[in-house]
């Protein structure tokens, strides 16, 4: 798979991560206007939150694709896009976030075949 091929998919999920929001939009409205319940909303809040979680660290894929090579350049790409990464960390998004949600489901994995297998 190519470069080209990922910013083709990215852009493609950018795009329905925008429709999602502007339906969750709709949705709100309809809540205002009495059509649908707010049961309902949280619902679709909750689906939308898949997408978002999914959308953010496929844009951290993005940034980590668009840093230069030399190191010399890293520094100023940093300082550059501090505020988008410190937008992934509250997001977690991050390298570090993925690493530490990945490590606790693991262990809570581990825990509940202990349990099972006793």
């Amino acid at each position: 798979m190519a470069i080209k091929d990922v910013k083709r998919y990215y852009y493609n999920m950018l795009a329905q991560y925008l429709e999602m929001k502007a339906d969750l939009k709709d949705f709100e409205q309809a809540v205002a206007d009495g059509f649908i319940t707010e049961d309902q909303l949280e619902a679709a809040r909750d689906e939308v939150a898949k997408v978002e979680q999914n959308y953010d660290r496929l844009s951290y894929i993005m940034y980590l694709l668009e840093m230069p090579n030399r190191s010399e350049k890293k520094g100023a790409f940093k300082r550059r896009e501090a505020t988008l990464t410190e937008f992934f960390s509250t997001a977690r998004a991050d390298s570090e976030s993925v690493k530490l949600e990945n490590s606790s489901a693991l262990t809570a994995l581990r825990e509940e075949l202990k349990k099972l297998t006793k």
